[in-house]
C-alpha cells in the first residue's frame, strides 16, 4: 500500500523491520545509560502507563535531533527486488479508521453507564420494584427494599468495571491491544443481549408488592457483564489510541474519545425518554442497543491495526504480515513528524548504529545477530513494558511510600482526588436524577430536562477542557471546578427544598447542568491525568492501577447508598457531597502542585521537597 510522500521519505520494509528490532532490543535505549535504574531523563520517561491523551500537549514540544529521512541517506540504496514502502506524515486513513473503530467501545461504555436514569420509571415497573406501592385504599407506601434493589441493579455495573479494569493490564500485554479490544467487544455484545433478555421471563406484577426475581437476576447478570466490558474498554481504548497516534494528533483523539463517552451517555438519556424507548414495551430494545455497535466493531475489525509499540516493546518483533508492516510504518513516519517518543528512540538507535556501520545491509545483519545471540537478555524479561523494567529495579510501592516523600505525596494526591471525583456525587446525577427529583415532587418534564441538560453540559465541557487544560493549568482548573461543583450542589439543594415554587424547576435544571459542567472542566479530567504526571516511572503502572480501582470502588459505594441517603435526608441529599467538595478544595489548595509545562523530573523534585 502506498501513499503520497516527499521524494526523500521512503525506505524498504526489511530495512525498517531491522531497525525496529534493533531499537526494541537495545537496553541502552531503555535506560539511557543509567546504571541501576530507569533514568528520568530518558526519551521514554514521559510515556504514561495508561495513556490519557487529550489532556496535555507537553509531548508535542519534544524535538528529535536527526530525522529518519536524513538518516536513510547514510545507508545503501533500496534493494532492487523489494518495492519501497512509501511513508507520509500527518493523519492517515488507516489511523482514522482504527481510531474510529476503537472508540465504538467507548461509545458503548457511555451508553451503558447512562441507560438507567430516564428509563428508571418504566423499567422499575416492569421488574416489579417501583419506589412505592398502593394499598387497596389508594395510599402510597414507600418500599425502601425496592430502592435498595434498584441501587444494586445500577451499581453492580461499577463492580463489573472494577473487575474488568484490573484484568486489563495483564491480558492486553499478553494478547495485544487489538485482540483484547475485540474480546471486550464480544463481552459488550453478550452483556447487551442478557440485559434485553431480562424481558423474556413472564412476570405477574401486582401493584409493586411482588418482585419479578427472574427478570431482576437476568438484568443483574447483564449489567455485571457489561460493566466488565466497560472497565476493560476504559483502560485499553485510551492506551491503544495513545500508542497508534502521533503526538500532534493525541490531543484530538483523546478529546474525541472523551466525547464518545459523553455522547453515548447523552444518547441513552434521550432514548430513555417516554417519547423514545422509555416505555413498558420499549425498554428491552433500549437495553439491547449496544449489541449493534458491537456488531459493527466486529464487522470492521480489519481496520484495527495492532499497536506498533506493543509489537516492538512487548512482542520484541514486528508483525509477519507485510501489509500490516507497511501500515504501521506509515504511522511511525507520521509519528516522526509529530515528534513521537517511540520514533525518537528509533532515531537514537539508528544514530548509534550508523557510527559502527558503513551500509544499511550491515544493520540488518547486526539485528539478526542480536536476535540469535540474545542481546536482548540485558532486559529483565523478554516481554516487558518500559515501566515494568523500571519497576523491577525499584523497591515495592509500600516500601517507597515509607521512604520516598515524592512517592508518598503522589499516592496521597492521586488516591484522594480519585476518591473525591466520585464522592462528589456527580455519578448520582447521572444515574438517579430522575428518580430523586420525581420523589421530591418535580414534574416528569422537569426531570427529563435535567437529565438531558446534565449530559449536554458534560459534552460541552469536555470540548472546552481540551482547550483550557494547557492554557490555564491543572491546578487552577481543579480549584475552580471543585468550588463550582460545591456551589451548584448548594443551589440544587435549595431548588429541591421548594419544588412547587415557580423558580425551582429552572434553578434545578441550571444547578444540575452547572454541577456536571464544573466537574467535567477540572475535577474529572485532572484526577485522571495526575497519576501519569506525579508518579515516578517505576511506580506509574501501580499508581494508575490503584487509582482506577479507587475510581470504580468509590463510584460503586456512592451509587449504591444514594437512594437510601436521599430517603433519609430528603432535599439535603447532596449536602454531604457539597461538604466533601469543600474539603477537597482545601486539600487541593494545600497539596496539589501545578504540573503544566514541567518535566517529570521537576515534578518529582517538587514533591520530594514537601
Amino acid at each position: 500500500m502506498r501513499s503520497r510522500v516527499a521524494a526523500d521519505s521512503f525506505v524498504s520494509a526489511s530495512y525498517l523491520r531491522d531497525q525496529l528490532l534493533l531499537a526494541s532490543r537495545s537496553s541502552e535505549n531503555l535506560v539511557d545509560g543509567c546504571v541501576g535504574g530507569f533514568s528520568r531523563t530518558s526519551s521514554l520517561a514521559d510515556l504514561a502507563y495508561v495513556a490519557v491523551p487529550g489532556l496535555t500537549q507537553r509531548v508535542v514540544h519534544n524535538r528529535s535531533v536527526v530525522s529518519l529521512a536524513n538518516l536513510s541517506d547514510n545507508f545503501s540504496e533500496i534493494p532492487a527486488h523489494e518495492s519501497p514502502v512509501v511513508l507520509t506524515g500527518g493523519s492517515s486513513r488507516p489511523l482514522a479508521g482504527a481510531a474510529a473503530v476503537a472508540m465504538l467501545s467507548t461509545l458503548m461504555c457511555g451508553y451503558s453507564l447512562g441507560s438507567m436514569n430516564t428509563l428508571a420509571k418504566p423499567l422499575r415497573a416492569a421488574l416489579g420494584i417501583p419506589p412505592a406501592a398502593l394499598t387497596p385504599e389508594g395510599v402510597a407506601i414507600p418500599l425502601p427494599s425496592n430502592d435498595l434493589l434498584w441501587s444494586l441493579i445500577v451499581s453492580i455495573f461499577m463492580l463489573g468495571a472494577l473487575l474488568g479494569c484490573n484484568a486489563t493490564t495483564a491480558l492486553t500485554d499478553r494478547w495485544g491491544r487489538k485482540t483484547y479490544l475485540l474480546w471486550v467487544t464480544a463481552v459488550f455484545f453478550v452483556g447487551a443481549l442478557l440485559e434485553a433478555a431480562s424481558a423474556l421471563p413472564e412476570c405477574a406484577v401486582a401493584g409493586g408488592w411482588l418482585v419479578c426475581f427472574d427478570r431482576v437476576l437476568l438484568l443483574l447478570l447483564g449489567r455485571l457483564v457489561s460493566g466488565i466490558a466497560c472497565g476493560g474498554a476504559a483502560v485499553v481504548v485510551p492506551l491503544y489510541l495513545g500508542e497508534v497516534s502521533p503526538a500532534h494528533l493525541r490531543g484530538a483523539l483523546g478529546t474525541a474519545n472523551q466525547l464518545a463517552l459523553g455522547l453515548g451517555m447523552l444518547a441513552a438519556q434521550l432514548l430513555g425518554l417516554p417519547a423514545g424507548l422509555g416505555t413498558l414495551q420499549g425498554w428491552p430494545v433500549l437495553l439491547g442497543l449496544p449489541a449493534l455497535p458491537a456488531l459493527l466493531q466486529l464487522l470492521f475489525q480489519p481496520l484495527l491495526l495492532e499497536s506498533p509499540r506493543w509489537y516492538v516493546q512487548l512482542r520484541d518483533r514486528p508483525p509477519d504480515d507485510l501489509e500490516v508492516q507497511e501500515e504501521l510504518y506509515c504511522m511511525l513516519e507520521a509519528a516522526r513528524r509529530g515528534h513521537d517518543l517511540l520514533q525518537i528512540q528509533l532515531e537514537r538507535s539508528l544514530t548509534r548504529a550508523s557510527s559502527h556501520s558503513s551500509c544499511g545491509s550491515n544493520l540488518g545483519a547486526q539485528s539478526q545477530a542480536m536476535g540469535a545471540t540474545g542481546c536482548g537478555s540485558a532486559l529483565p524479561a523478554a516481554h516487558m513494558s518500559l515501566d515494568d523494567v523500571a519497576q523491577l529495579r525499584a523497591p515495592p510501592i509500600w516500601q517507597a511510600v515509607a521512604t520516598q516523600p515524592a512517592v508518598r505525596r503522589a499516592l496521597l494526591i492521586t488516591v484522594s482526588l480519585t476518591a473525591l471525583q466520585q464522592l462528589s456525587g456527580v455519578a448520582n446525577l447521572f444515574n438517579f436524577s430522575s428518580t430523586y427529583l420525581l420523589a421530591r415532587g418535580f414534574s416528569d418534564a422537569t426531570c427529563a430536562s435535567v437529565a438531558v441538560a446534565v449530559h449536554a453540559s458534560n459534552v460541552c465541557a469536555t470540548l472546552l477542557t481540551a482547550l483550557l487544560m494547557d492554557y490555564l493549568g491543572r491546578r487552577r482548573l481543579l480549584l475552580a471546578s471543585t468550588f463550582g461543583a460545591a456551589a451548584c450542589a448548594a443551589l440544587l439543594t435549595l431548588a429541591a427544598a421548594s419544588p412547587l415554587e415557580p423558580w425551582a424547576p429552572p434553578l434545578c435544571i441550571a444547578a444540575a447542568a452547572g454541577f456536571v459542567g464544573s466537574f467535567a472542566l477540572g475535577l474529572g479530567p485532572v484526577a485522571l491525568l495526575l497519576p501519569a504526571e506525579v508518579f515516578p516511572a517505576a511506580y506509574r503502572s501501580t499508581g494508575a492501577a490503584l487509582a482506577s480501582s479507587v475510581h470504580w470502588t468509590a463510584q460503586f459505594a456512592t451509587t449504591f447508598v444514594f437512594l437510601l441517603q436521599a430517603e433519609r435526608l430528603g432535599a439535603a441529599a447532596f449536602v454531604p457531597h457539597a461538604a466533601l467538595l469543600l474539603f477537597g478544595l482545601v486539600f487541593a489548595a494545600v497539596h496539589v502542585p501545578e504540573t503544566r509545562g514541567k518535566s517529570l523530573d521537576q515534578i518529582e523534585k517538587e514533591l520530594s521537597r514537601s
